[in-house]
């Protein structure tokens, strides 16, 4: 028998604002985190992106908020970090929808926006406050906001905070909060570092960790092997082929290749385009979100920027044109898809200098991917060369594995030559050695400062 959001101990008001944001029946990481946090828990909470962990912690933050007297003028009682702006808005547009029948208040603080009209925020009193840490770190260094109040401390995204170098930041956050707390630490993966933080700011959490943390099983995943020049032509005969098109993300590696990819793709297919990254202001990132969200443009190119903070119903297909550098951003950008028990596809374009990346990958989902070449597309290959090895259809990316082995790393050892082609003798004794160059250089300017003979001025 399912459980039922009414079999938790949570008020009316509460109930109603879940039942009018759309929720029927809790997912599994609600199961099992709203209990412990209603219970003043601290939690660790282990789960693939998009398994409803945003709820989460919400319902136990607007169910315990509502029993307390509302916020003072800049103490806010709730902090949740996230690592993109994205993330905090649509945190915030969540948090909307499930306190729609309680008093309790919310507003989001991040960067790209003017600073001076996020202030308003504090002076009227606000219970929940969600941020970036780098634009609430400036909101408290103006003295515009106070953390003595908070009682519940949220980390959302983590591991993705820590690949972005917040970490040093979310200490500094950390030391101004209060020790009595409750803190809830989210991630859909768990690095030692990330460990080693969740040590040292959280007390006897309950772990709660749901599924492996690694792609769901209705995602589709399969590289496509492809030497680096013909990617482009390869992913428009893909996207030409595939019927099932709704909503496709591209992901790139630089914001150069998403501004240069997007209309290409745009004028070979006949779909309309927007590009994500960080170049854009924040109404223009706003705009092709919704754009997307809405279905005014069905192929949205974006960098890893909105891997981690892109919550879109329908998404079909998600086209990784490069691999991304860490394992972790694969699994993060492969979760855009196959959303809300909804079936996806994760198609990856390995270039044989990405072979290294792709293993990682495999190793972190732990299991092989299919690898597989478009029937009909004419591959090419350098002049004078076979088809690469990797090129070569397989069931799984075995080949690829044996393509790349490499044999062991030997020891350095010291050239035994110059750049002169002689050889470097070697002196057991350091003053036998001749001077080295910063010698030479300071011998040369004590010769430099004795005036000569015929330099001297005459009396």
């Amino acid at each position: 028998m399912s459980m039922l959001f009414t079999d938790f101990a949570i008020s009316p008001p509460t109930l109603e604002g879940i039942e009018r944001a759309g929720f029927v029946t809790p997912t599994e990481i609600q199961q099992r985190v709203i209990p412990a946090a209603l219970e003043g828990r601290d939690i660790i909470g282990c789960a693939q992106t998009g398994t409803g962990k945003t709820a989460a912690y919400l319902i136990p933050i607007i169910e315990g908020l509502g029993d307390m007297k509302p916020a003072r003028r800049f103490h806010p009682r709730a902090l949740v970090i996230v690592p993109t702006r994205e993330l905090a808005q649509q945190a915030i547009e969540h948090f909307r929808a499930l306190a729609d029948e309680s008093e309790v208040t919310a507003a989001a603080v991040f960067g790209g926006v003017d600073i001076g009209r996020q202030e308003h925020y504090f002076d009227e009193g606000i219970d929940v406050l969600v941020a970036t840490p780098g634009r609430l770190l400036e909101h408290l260094e103006r003295g515009a906001l106070k953390l003595r109040d908070i009682a519940y401390f949220v980390i959302d995204e983590a591991d993705r905070l820590l690949d972005t170098g917040f970490i040093a930041d979310l200490r500094r956050i950390v030391d101004k909060l209060p020790e009595r707390r409750q803190t809830m630490l989210f991630s859909a993966t768990m690095p030692p570092e990330m460990e080693r933080l969740a040590r040292a700011i959280l007390s006897e959490p309950e772990r709660i960790q749901v599924g492996l943390v690694a792609p769901r099983e209705k995602i589709s995943e399969i590289f496509y092997p492809v030497i680096e020049s013909q990617k482009a032509e390869l992913l428009k005969e893909i996207l030409s082929r595939e019927s099932s098109l709704t909503k496709v993300i591209v992901f790139v590696r630089t914001r150069a290749r998403a501004k240069e990819l997007a209309p290409v793709l745009a004028a070979a297919t006949g779909l309309p385009a927007d590009e994500l990254h960080a170049d854009l202001t924040q109404p223009q990132r706003n705009a092709a979100v919704e754009n997307f969200r809405t279905g005014k443009t069905r192929l949205l190119i974006a960098t890893d920027v909105a891997a981690r903070g892109l919550d879109i119903e329908a998404v079909s297909h998600v086209i990784n044109y490069d691999v991304p550098n860490m394992p972790d951003d694969y699994i993060h950008r492969v979760g855009r898809t196959a959303r809300l028990d909804r079936e996806g596809s994760a198609l990856t374009l390995v270039s044989p200098k990405e072979l290294a990346l792709s293993l990682a990958i495999e190793e972190a989902v732990r299991h092989p991917i299919r690898t597989q070449r478009l029937d009909g597309f004419a591959y090419q290959f350098p002049p004078d060369s076979e088809e690469p090895e990797i090129l070569r259809p397989t069931e799984s990316n075995t080949v690829a594995r044996e393509f790349t082995e490499r044999k062991p790393v030997q020891e350095k050892r010291e050239k035994p030559f110059t750049k002169g082609g002689q050889l470097r003798p070697k002196f057991k004794d350091p003053d036998d050695r001749p001077p080295r160059r910063a010698e030479k250089k300071r011998e040369g300017k004590k010769i430099m400062n004795k005036r000569l003979p015929h330099q001297r001025k005459r009396k």
